[in-house]
């Protein structure tokens, strides 16, 4: 299996490379196999396309979209790529049309790729995507969350994590991954902590914990996995 890279485009938690600029939301580019995904797309069209840019990847280069949930700090950007990539997929989850507060701007229906359940998105070698999750946070949100398999890992990765955390882990069974995989967790995380025993039981298999965008109980996560726990860089690229 080659390498998997994964850059932070758009987060607003910590701090960036020279070059790239912080903006509020949260984007990922996933480059795997010979793919480029983006995970979210932020609020604005300016600043994910500045940081694509910076970065050296046209619009028009990406393969597929896959967005988390329905809000405009997560979908917005989206406007940015369409223009110079019309018929980009865009995977949703199977609740994306229900109304919520703060909703993002619509999405054509020719791009949308429904998402029934938790399954292996079979011309995305290697990305796995979760079922929907409800949250009654701002009023109602579903939220589905990606996994991609590593050489020895899974790395989940979650928008806002509105849900919990404890949600997207149970799918782990769903998917027929192994429970004793060691895992990285990435993205924001919202308000959600691990209680002191769940952080116990999963620190073995626990590699790194990259906290991004809207986490909040960033102390709580630093004491519970010390040295694994950072804080996401815009521009940085990870190396898996």
């Amino acid at each position: 299996m080659n390498l998997i890279k994964l850059t932070i485009l758009i987060d607003d938690l910590n701090e960036s490379e020279p070059g790239y600029v912080l903006s509020y939301g949260f984007s990922v580019l996933i480059e795997i196999e010979d793919k480029k995904i983006l995970f979210d797309t932020g609020t604005n069209v300016e600043p994910l396309l500045k940081n694509l840019k910076k970065f050296g990847l046209r619009p028009s280069s990406i393969n597929a979209l896959i967005l988390s949930h329905n809000h405009y700090d997560h979908t917005d950007g989206t406007f940015g790529i369409l223009p110079e990539n019309y018929d980009l997929p865009v995977y949703v989850h199977k609740d994306w049309n229900v109304p919520v507060k703060y909703q993002g701007k619509t999405i054509p229906k020719k791009n949308l790729i429904i998402n029934k359940k938790g399954r292996a998105i079979e011309e995305l070698q290697g990305i796995f995507l979760t079922d929907s999750y409800f949250s009654s946070d701002y009023g109602g949100i579903y939220e589905q969350a990606c996994y991609i398999k590593t050489k020895d890992a899974y790395i989940l990765l979650c928008g806002c994590c509105h849900p919990g955390l404890n949600n997207f882990l149970k799918d782990r069974k769903k998917l027929f991954f192994p429970l004793n995989s060691k895992l990285h967790l990435i993205g924001g995380m919202h308000s959600f902590a691990f209680t002191e025993q769940q952080a116990v039981e999963l620190n073995p298999f626990i590699k790194s914990v990259i906290l991004c965008h809207c986490s909040i109980k960033i102390d709580v996560f630093q004491k519970q996995f010390g040295e694994k726990c950072e804080l996401g860089v815009v521009g940085k690229t990870l190396i898996f």
